[in-house]
C-alpha cells in the first residue's frame, strides 16, 4: 500500500504541531536566553517544512495519477489484511497480558501464531518461535539488563 505524499505530509504536520504543543511546559535554563524546548521546536519547524514539501509533491502526483492511496496486491486479498490484523492483535495481546503471563509465554504465543500464519508448518514454526523467544529474552534480560516480566513462570525461577 502506498499513500500519496500529501497524506504523509499532513500527518507529519499534525505530528509536528502536537509535539510543538507538548513543549510548552519545558523549563527555561537559568542564565540562558533559550530553554529546553528550543531543539524540539526547531525539529517541529523542520517537520512542518518537510510536510509542506510533501503536500506540494503529493498534489502534483495526484494531478498526474489521480490516486490518494495505491493498494498493492496483498491488500486486495483476504490473507494480507488478516496477517496485518494478527500482527497488531499480537502487540495488543502483549500489552494486555505480558505482566500476568510473562514475557516468555507471551512472546512465544505471538511469534508462533505469526509463524503458523505465514509458514503453515506446525513443528518448525513452534521450534523457531521457541528459539527466537529465548534469544530475544537473553538479549534483553542478560545483555541489555531490561527487567522482563516473569508472570506465571516466576515461581519456577525464584
Amino acid at each position: 500500500m502506498r499513500f500519496n505524499d500529501a497524506i504523509i505530509g499532513l500527518v507529519l504536520i499534525i505530528f509536528a504541531l502536537v509535539a510543538g504543543y507538548a513543549t510548552r511546559d519545558f523549563p527555561q535554563i537559568p542564565g540562558q536566553s533559550y530553554g529546553a524546548a528550543l531543539f524540539p521546536r526547531l525539529l517541529c519547524v523542520g517537520f512542518i517544512v518537510c510536510g509542506l514539501l510533501l503536500i506540494a509533491s503529493g498534489t502534483r502526483q495526484r494531478a498526474a495519477a489521480g490516486l490518494w492511496v495505491d493498494l498493492d496486491d496483498w491488500a486486495t486479498t483476504f490473507s494480507g489484511p488478516l496477517t496485518l490484523v494478527l500482527t497488531i492483535g499480537g502487540i495488543v495481546f502483549y500489552i494486555l497480558v505480558s505482566e500476568w503471563l510473562g514475557f516468555i509465554p507471551t512472546a512465544f504465543l505471538m511469534t508462533a501464531s505469526l509463524l503458523l500464519r505465514l509458514r503453515g508448518r506446525w513443528i518448525s514454526s513452534l521450534a523457531i518461535a521457541a528459539v527466537v523467544t529465548m534469544v530475544i529474552h537473553q538479549i534483553f534480560y542478560r545483555l541489555l539488563l531490561v527487567p522482563l516480566p516473569w508472570g506465571v513462570l516466576e515461581p519456577l525461577v525464584f
